[in-house]
């Protein structure tokens, strides 16, 4: 009975790691995705901002004339 019952312990304790294991990489995952999101954002606003300052006209000093 000993064999049967350390088998048993080594199985709890390998799912208890490899859901350890899912729970990190789902995380990790989430982290990834919401970061990607976030320099989509960011670019996008970015992009806007140097539109808009592209499409505003060119003023030229009188000394530079």
């Amino acid at each position: 009975m000993t064999s049967a019952k350390s088998i048993w312990q080594w199985a709890v304790a390998s799912n208890d790691t490899a859901i350890a294991n899912a729970r990190a990489a789902a995380t990790e995952c989430s982290r990834l995705r919401l970061e990607r999101a976030e320099v989509e954002q960011f670019l996008e606003a970015y992009a806007a901002r140097a539109a808009s300052i592209l499409e505003q006209p060119v003023r030229v000093s009188a000394a530079a004339r």
